[in-house]
């Protein structure tokens, strides 16, 4: 490993009211632990600061309260700004101890590293998002929160997410809990693939995107009973459902810009669908085939345990495991029916015992 990282950070973590940070990590090109921990990115300088107020005394309205806003920036180590975004976050704990916190953030246009997965940069879009969360008190026997976030981008990217938690203590044996999760959106920068033939402009690479159409439906289930002080039994399960659908393919049209070639759509481009969804590209005197990636995806996971400590140090566990998945190349907009209809598609179920034993040596 010849490369190199460091971080500083200097931060004011006392106060009555104003608190403040600075931070800037630089991470050289040739920096590489994958062979120790996963690297996400390298060749970076990312100064930042952030600056807090808030007010811990309670007051007739609130039991405390924090304002903050952040600012962030990353250069690469040729000088290119891979990041530019500013932040804001508001955080209350209202007098009968529920909580609320929202937050905004804007990311202005910057050329993009990853966005082309090797190839030239990319103009990453301008885009903002913000967000609000809402809780009872963390020490209520029946404890909810919920949150929902908004995003947007300059090339019409848009995406709506929204989760909810309950846990429910019914009784001092039990604990029930659930996590639904909605989110739905279009994404406007999605990788679809890289191929040779591509304009000098981009270095003779098809560096391929394209908007996606989005549904995702998830929910969490948890319950947890005691038996007996030494016999627990724990139950898991999670079904899911998911679709996409892609459209509006083009090509990178010049290094460092937001700006595509569509195919079908601009001039000297035409696409024909095969009957699997295929698309058969034509642009100048090029031709290649674009594979469907459209998907609906359905699947069950669960787990249901069985705990028993037989004895001091000793214990025995029955597991039941059901994997359940199934994937159609149709890209319609999930629902609820498919969420819940995931229980009875194709899959497996594992049936395990596992037992651990103290043996009192020494």
């Amino acid at each position: 490993m010849s490369g190199w990282s460091i971080q500083t950070s200097f931060n004011r973590t006392s106060g009555r009211h104003w608190l403040f940070g600075t931070s800037t990590k630089i991470a050289h090109p040739m920096f590489d632990t994958n062979d120790i921990a996963p690297l996400n990115g390298a060749d970076g300088i990312m100064p930042g600061w952030n600056v807090t107020y808030r007010e811990t005394q309670p007051g007739s309205v609130f039991r405390s309260y924090s304002i903050r806003l952040n600012q962030g920036n990353e250069w690469n180590f040729e000088g290119d700004r891979q990041n530019f975004s500013v932040g804001t976050n508001v955080s209350v704990k209202w007098r009968n101890f529920w909580t609320t916190s929202a937050s905004f953030s804007r990311n202005f246009r910057v050329p993009s590293a990853s966005l082309t997965r090797g190839g030239p940069l990319m103009g990453q879009a301008a885009r903002w998002s913000t967000n609000m969360n809402v809780g009872n008190p963390s020490t209520a026997q029946t404890r909810l929160t919920a949150g929902m976030s908004f995003s947007g981008d300059e090339l019409g990217g848009h995406a709506f997410n929204t989760t909810m938690s309950l846990t429910v203590r019914p009784g001092p044996r039990w604990q029930l809990s659930a996590r639904p999760q909605f989110s739905s959106g279009a994404d406007s920068q999605q990788y679809f693939s890289a191929l040779g033939g591509g304009l000098p402009e981009t270095f003779g690479s098809r560096c391929i995107f394209a908007y996606i159409d989005r549904t995702q439906y998830s929910m969490e289930l948890r319950a947890s009973f005691t038996l007996k002080p030494d016999v627990n039994l724990d139950i898991y399960a999670e079904p899911f459902a998911a679709s996409g659908r892609y459209y509006d393919l083009g090509e990178l049209s010049a290094p460092k810009s937001v700006d595509r070639i569509t195919y079908g759509a601009d001039a000297g481009t035409q696409v024909t669908f095969e009957p699997g969804g295929d698309r058969v590209v034509t642009y100048g005197a090029s031709t290649f085939t674009l594979s469907n990636r459209d998907f609906n995806t359905t699947s069950f996971q669960s787990n249901v345990v069985l705990r028993w400590e037989w004895r001091p140090g000793s214990t025995i566990y029955l597991v039941w495991q059901q994997n359940r998945d199934e994937t159609e190349r149709i890209g319609t907009p999930v629902g609820l029916d498919d969420l819940f209809g995931s229980v009875s598609v194709p899959g497996s179920n594992i049936f395990l015992m596992k037992a651990s034993f103290w043996l009192p040596v020494g």
